[in-house]
């Protein structure tokens, strides 16, 4: 495989069809680079696997976060609801020192960089992040699956100090996501005033404001991060690892990261001795032939 630019190499952005790289898409490229550009192309399957990891996760913001209800019927509306849903997650972060589903903004390299902090704390030395990863037996993770995760929170951790400092902000944010030419429906308008939203804050810029404002005030954050692995059918913490950032590693995984965004490269296979991760993804020997040899029976059940 060829590693370099070559001129028919469009970036990864334009090719997938992609306006932003969310902080999953850089974790699972430490997984399989290549596995995480076919999901982009083909799409993921709701398995039933999922589709219980994210039941976990919804009882668990229940038990912390007032439950918002809103039906957005446009993209502004969407956008609108995920700002209001994060700024009302701060708030609660305040007055019950954690909270939880935290939509994170940034920029890498001119690029918008999109996530979803799965829980913050406030804790004696700082906010900590903690991820939260569903499992449906009690064995541990492997080495090579908290590597992914471990990446996953570097980047939110990176992330929250951009905000929490303003190097990322609210002019930041209305401007790579030109707010100014987007309006809500006045539907989901109606909905936001029953919830006793103000007329004034009836904008996209104006609740960006008041986001990136709460983010700007967040205070201090912890250098240590947390991942918890949890039993997706009871809900009992199987194993839970504690790390300290370094934004020397975040800032080497942006520069691996971003040689295939910015199509500096073509997406990595796992490496030969890695091959025991084809055996269970969905794209071996389909749409990913990289390891396939003819007359392997390797079963295909889905990563």
């Amino acid at each position: 495989m060829k590693i370099g630019r070559r001129a028919d190499l469009l970036d990864a952005m334009g090719r997938l069809h992609k306006t932003s790289i969310r902080v999953t898409d850089i974790a699972s490229q430490y997984w399989c680079e290549k596995q995480m550009e076919l999901y982009q192309l083909y799409g993921k399957d709701i398995t039933a696997k999922l589709k219980a990891g994210a039941s976990v996760h919804e009882v668990l913001e229940s038990e912390v976060n007032v439950p918002i209800v809103l039906e957005p019927k446009s993209y502004a509306d969407y956008l609108y609801k995920s700002l209001y849903t994060t700024y009302m997650a701060l708030g609660a972060l305040e007055k019950n020192k954690k909270t939880r589903e935290v939509s994170v903004y940034g920029s890498v390299n001119g690029y918008k960089l999109v996530g979803k902090i799965d829980q913050l704390d406030k804790e004696e030395d700082g906010i900590m992040i903690t991820e939260d990863k569903t499992r449906s037996s009690e064995s541990p993770p492997s080495d090579a699956q908290v590597l992914v995760q471990r990446v996953q929170t570097l980047v939110y951790r990176h992330m929250m100090e951009e905000l929490a400092k303003g190097l990322y902000n609210g002019k930041n944010f209305k401007r790579s996501y030109t707010l100014s030419t987007l309006v809500i429906t006045p539907d989901f308008a109606r909905q936001l005033r029953s919830m006793g939203v103000e007329n004034n804050c009836l904008t996209l810029e104006s609740i960006a404001d008041k986001l990136f404002e709460r983010f700007g005030s967040i205070g201090k954050l912890s250098n240590n991060i947390r991942i918890r692995y949890v039993n997706q059918f009871t809900g009992k913490v199987i194993k839970s690892y504690k790390f300290e950032y370094d934004k020397s590693e975040a800032d080497n995984i942006f520069n691996f990261a971003m040689k295939f965004w910015r199509g500096e490269r073509d997406a990595l296979p796992v490496p030969q001795g890695e091959m025991w991760k084809c055996r269970i993804c969905t794209f071996y020997g389909n749409h990913c032939k990289v390891w396939w040899k003819e007359g392997d029976n390797g079963v295909k059940n889905g990563s």
